[in-house]
């Protein structure tokens, strides 16, 4: 029965229109939904049932952020079948591709940040940057996770009533939610601002490129504030 209730969900995902690398947004508009949107990065969350499936599509350059577990089974144009299982909040770079997607498991939620200005593959870090140059994010809280020379990025826990080391943030950015709660900044020499409530699983983007303020961040919810932090690097 999977396969047939895989292909209802095909069906039910896209209108009944299966078109052939073609945007996700367009092919899945039940599932896929635009976040936001500028010149250099395209946000979106994709809302996939158990048991459907998404039409061959193209994917650009991006980093995924699982907000469930996946568990999937991936068609790629050249026929080559293959399942993945992704723990959730476990972000990941995923090279351009053509390919449909069908859920093997419970309903899944990711937040895709999609890259506008990435034309080459990405070259994997193995460790942070050493030495640290001086727009590097240097804080306590913030967990370098990895970079390529598109992206940097960190994952962001901060206990209730902590507050992060002074930091600067030298790049535009899109940080994913994880976590909801109450947060609030502080430049280096003025005061705190009011505290700002962030809905879980909420992005939103950051112009921080060239900029050369240092600021640090309190968590004034009664539970840990848990993010991540993807830097665009050019």
């Amino acid at each position: 029965m999977r396969p047939m209730v895989a292909l209802l969900g095909m069906f039910a995902l896209t209108g009944g229109v299966a078109g052939w690398g073609q945007d996700l947004v367009v092919v899945a508009p039940g599932a896929a939904k635009v976040e936001l949107e500028n010149a250099r990065v395209r946000v979106v969350r994709l809302k996939m049932p158990a048991h459907t499936s998404s039409p061959m599509h193209d994917r650009p350059a991006r980093v995924v952020i699982p907000l469930t577990a996946n568990d999937v089974r991936i068609i790629r144009a050249n026929g080559n079948v293959g399942t993945t299982r992704t723990a959730a909040f476990i972000p990941a770079w995923s090279e351009p591709a053509k390919r449909s997607v069908t859920n093997l498991a419970s309903p899944l939620e990711n937040v895709i940040v999609e890259l506008k200005t990435a034309t080459a593959p990405g070259k994997a870090a193995q460790n942070p940057p050493s030495p640290a140059p001086l727009d590097y994010l240097a804080d306590r809280f913030h967990t370098w996770l990895f970079e390529n020379q598109h992206v940097r990025v960190f994952e962001v826990r901060i206990p209730p009533g902590q507050v992060t080391d002074f930091h600067r943030r030298a790049y535009d950015s899109v940080t994913v939610h994880i976590s909801g709660g109450l947060v609030a900044w502080q430049a280096q020499g003025e005061a705190w601002s009011a505290a700002t409530n962030v809905d879980p699983g909420s992005a939103m983007f950051d112009a921080d490129a060239g900029k050369t303020d240092v600021r640090r961040m309190r968590n004034e919810g009664p539970a840990e504030y848990h993010a991540i932090l993807v830097q665009l690097l050019r």
